[in-house]
């Protein structure tokens, strides 16, 4: 009896997979790119894969609550599930944004000239616009460039565009990265406050545990 209210109220093995290696993800990439100015560079050398992993593991995530119905929610307050599914929603929504936009910033990016080298001929200059940045993910898989974004170098003033098209993705990247961080607080004070004040073991539905009968009552 107690295994089936488990199993009724716990979430599905493939939800719970896919949380947790979000979850270490996320993490990983909110420190590298919020401290990315006072962490070692290789602390962010795996920044953009961890990225694209999130947004792919994100959509198969989407895919899965579609065709999984989850759990119903622990007792708890009305309000406290009306916030929960706001939060929820906006936290999908920062999951696809953080790694679209950075995918754009890379688009957008340009290789710099390399210093010439005294003495040495000067390279003969490539026709068209500059040739994109090529970025691999987990150094096999190449990512290829968003064609609207890198459509913008084309003409005499193509650099410049592009520059300023990845600065300006570069500051929504930022910004989102802060509200991530803001959203990403406000679900572990909810699951904390579920299970260390209300004593549900709401770790226990994302497989952290085990609960007593009384902690997976659904009663209001």
């Amino acid at each position: 009896m107690v295994d089936d209210a488990a199993a009724r109220l716990r979430y599905s093995k493939g939800a719970i997979i896919l949380h947790w290696t979000i979850a270490v993800l996320i993490l990983y990439n909110l420190t590298t790119g919020l401290l990315h100015d006072t962490l070692p560079k290789a602390a962010f050398q795996f920044h953009v894969s961890s990225g694209i992993t999130i947004l792919v593991l994100t959509v198969l995530r989407i895919i899965w609550r579609l065709t999984h119905k989850p759990p119903p929610f622990l007792p708890m307050a009305k309000w406290e599930k009306g916030l929960a599914n706001v939060v929820h929603f906006l936290l999908y929504c920062a999951m696809l944004a953080a790694p679209l936009t950075g995918w754009a910033m890379l688009s957008a990016h340009v290789d710099k000239p390399k210093p010439a080298v005294e003495g040495a001929a000067p390279p003969p200059q490539p026709i068209g616009p500059p040739k994109p940045h090529q970025t691999l993910i987990w150094g096999v898989i190449p990512l290829p460039k968003l064609k609207p974004i890198t459509d913008i170098g084309q003409g005499p003033d193509g650099p410049a565009r592009l520059k300023e098209t990845h600065e300006q993705f570069e500051d929504i990247h930022g910004t989102i990265g802060w509200i991530f961080l803001f959203l990403l607080i406000l679900h572990i004070a909810g699951a904390l406050k579920h299970e260390l004040i209300d004593k549900r073991r709401q770790l226990a539905r994302m497989g952290v545990g085990k609960a007593e009968p009384k902690h997976w009552d659904t009663a209001a």
